[in-house]
C-alpha cells in the first residue's frame, strides 16, 4: 500500500491535472472579478439530490474511471473561488424539495415544498426569468430531467403543484429563451390532457425545436435565436445506461453538450444572460440508492462545470455559480472499502456496472416475480457481480412488497435493499431513499462571487443574482408563525409526493 505522503502528492498532482484545461478560463475570471464589479451572464450549476458526501466519492471514483480527479473538487481548493455552505430549508420543512428549493433562488421567498414560486395564500411571485427579462437578458434552462421539472421550473414558473408540468411548460413561451432537457410529452399534443401543440406554437413564437442529439449539434453558432431541444418523452436516460448504449449515444445529448449548445445560443445577448444548468437525475439515482448511477452522473455534471468554464474563458464577464438543492439518502463509503489498494475497493467494484437499478428493477416488479436464478442474472448482467442467496432472497420478497426485511423503515422497500445488497459487495451505505437536511456545498467564480461566501442562506441567491442584473426587485415572503396556518395545504396531494 502507498504511503500517506505519495496519496497525496498523487491528489495533489490529480487536482492541477484536472485544472490544466481550464487554467485560462481561471486566470479570465480572476482578472475580472474586481470588487464591486457586476458580471454580464450568470450560469446557475446544480447537482440535483447532492449530498456533499457525494463529492469526494465522485473524486475516488473520477480517478479510477477517467485518470483524473474531479473539476467541482478541484476548484474548491482555488484562490479564485468562493465557497459557502447553504442553508436550504423550505417554508414547511427543514428537508426541502427540489421545488422549494429552486424557487428560493428563484424568487427570494421560502416557500411550501411541492409548489412553485407561490407563497401559501396564494400569492404569485415573479420568478427571476421575469427580472433578468426585464433587465434585457435573455434566459436558458438545462437539464437531465424533464424541461419543466421542479428545478427549472423554480426559475420560470409559478405554479400551485409541482406536478402540474403540462401548464409549466406553457409557462415557458414567454419567459425562456433556451429550453433543452427531457419532457417532450409535455409539448406534443398526442400527450398533453388538452391536445394542443406546444412544440408547433413555441416554432410559431421563434423557437427553433430540436428532437435529437444530432439535431442539436448540427445547429450552426449565431443562426439560433431561441431553442427548444427535447430529447425523451420523459427523463434523460441514466448516463450509466446511455454509456451502454449505441442507440442512446446516437440519440440523447449528454449534459455537457447541451450547456454549450444553449451557450452558443445565449452568447449574442447584447445585455447577456441568465442560465441554470441542472445534473437532475444525481438525485433519481440517491432515491433509487444506485451508487454506480450517482457516481457517472457527477462525472456527467463535472463534464459540463467544464464546457462552462471554457465558456467563460471567452466570456470572462461570467459569474459561475456552483451547488446543489438538497442532499439525498446520504450515502458514504468507509473502512475497508475505502483502502487505496484493497481487493475489496469499493469504487473498483462499482466501476463493474453496466446499468441503472432502473432497468432491472422492472424486471423484478413484474407480474410474474423473478425467480432465484433470474435475479442473479439481473444482478450479474447490471453490476458486473453476483449477489450472495441471502441477498437475492432480500431483493425477490422486498420486490414482493414483503415489509420488515430492514430494521430502518427508510430502507425497507425494494430501492434500499437493493442498496444494502449492492453496497455489500461495495462498501457504499444510505441512511434513506429521501431528501436530508443537509448544508449544500457552494463555489463561485468570476464577478460577483464574493457575495456567495460564507455561511448563507438560499434566498440569498436570488437576490445577489437580482442585484447584480442591476435590479432592486424583492418580492413578498411569509414569516414561518404566518406559513403555519396554512400548513394543511402543504398535505393535501393524493398521496406521498416522490421526494418523500
Amino acid at each position: 500500500m502507498k504511503s500517506t505522503s505519495s496519496i497525496g502528492r498523487r491528489a495533489f498532482l490529480g487536482r492541477a491535472g484536472v485544472l490544466a484545461s481550464v487554467a485560462g478560463s481561471l486566470e479570465a475570471l480572476h482578472a475580472a472579478a474586481k470588487p464591486g464589479a457586476r458580471p454580464k451572464n450568470i450560469i446557475f450549476m446544480v447537482a440535483d439530490g447532492m449530498s456533499p458526501s457525494v463529492l469526494p466519492m465522485a473524486e475516488q471514483f473520477s480517478w479510477l474511471v477517467r485518470g483524473k480527479g474531479m473539476l467541482w473538487r478541484a476548484l474548491i481548493d482555488r484562490p479564485e473561488a468562493a465557497r459557502a455552505l447553504m442553508d436550504m430549508a423550505s417554508l414547511s420543512s427543514v428537508v426541502t424539495d427540489s421545488s422549494a428549493a429552486s424557487s428560493s433562488w428563484g424568487s427570494g421567498a421560502r416557500i411550501f415544498n411541492g409548489w412553485v414560486n407561490m407563497l401559501p395564500d396564494g400569492t404569485a411571485l415573479t420568478p427571476i426569468a421575469s427580472v433578468s427579462r426585464d433587465a434585457g437578458r435573455r434566459v436558458g434552462l438545462v437539464t437531465t430531467t424533464t424541461v419543466t421539472h421542479a428545478t427549472p421550473a423554480g426559475f420560470a414558473a409559478v405554479q400551485r403543484d409541482r406536478g402540474g408540468e403540462d401548464e409549466i411548460a406553457q409557462q415557458y413561451q414567454k419567459r425562456v429563451d433556451v429550453v433543452l432537457g427531457g419532457g417532450r410529452q409535455s409539448f406534443e399534443a398526442a400527450t398533453r390532457k388538452d391536445k394542443r401543440d406546444l412544440v408547433g406554437q413555441f416554432r410559431g413564437d421563434g423557437f427553433t425545436p430540436v428532437l435529437s442529439r444530432d439535431e442539436l449539434l448540427r445547429l450552426k453558432a449565431g443562426g439560433v435565436q431561441k431553442l427548444v431541444g427535447l430529447f425523451a418523452p420523459g427523463m434523460i436516460p441514466f448516463t450509466l445506461d446511455r454509456n451502454n448504449s449505441a442507440e442512446l449515444q446516437r440519440t440523447v445529448p449528454t449534459l455537457a453538450e447541451m450547456a454549450t449548445a444553449a451557450l452558443a445560443v445565449l452568447e449574442s445577448s447584447p445585455k447577456g444572460f441568465l442560465l441554470q444548468v441542472e445534473g437532475g437525475r444525481v438525485d433519481h439515482a440517491a432515491h433509487a440508492n444506485d451508487a454506480a448511477s450517482q457516481m457517472w452522473e457527477m462525472l456527467a455534471f463535472d463534464d459540463a462545470i467544464e464546457a462552462a468554464l471554457r465558456f467563460a474563458e471567452r466570456h470572462p464577464e461570467t459569474l459561475l455559480v456552483i451547488t446543489a438543492d438538497h442532499g439525498n439518502s446520504n450515502p458514504g463509503i468507509g473502512g475497508k472499502w475505502a483502502e487505496w489498494n484493497s481487493p475489496s475497493n469499493g469504487f473498483k467494484m462499482l466501476a463493474r456496472a453496466r446499468s441503472s437499478f432502473s432497468q432491472i428493477q422492472p424486471k423484478l416488479m413484474g407480474k410474474g416475480k423473478a425467480d432465484t436464478a433470474q435475479i442473479k442474472d439481473l444482478v450479474r448482467e447490471a453490476c458486473g457481480f453476483e449477489f450472495t442467496s441471502d441477498e437475492v432472497e432480500a431483493v425477490r420478497a422486498a420486490a414482493a412488497g414483503t415489509k420488515k426485511l430492514c430494521l430502518n423503515s427508510r430502507l425497507d422497500k425494494l430501492a434500499g435493499i437493493m442498496g444494502q445488497a449492492v453496497g455489500n459487495h461495495t462498501g457504499i451505505g444510505w441512511v434513506s431513499t429521501d431528501h436530508t437536511s443537509d448544508y449544500v456545498l457552494l463555489t463561485a467564480l468570476g464577478p460577483g462571487r464574493e457575495r456567495f461566501a460564507g455561511q448563507i442562506r438560499n434566498t440569498r441567491c436570488f437576490e445577489n443574482m437580482v442585484d447584480l442584473m442591476g435590479s432592486k426587485f424583492r418580492n413578498p415572503s411569509m414569516s414561518p408563525e404566518r406559513a403555519r396556518t396554512f400548513l394543511r395545504a402543504a398535505v393535501e396531494h393524493p398521496g406521498a409526493p416522490h421526494w418523500v
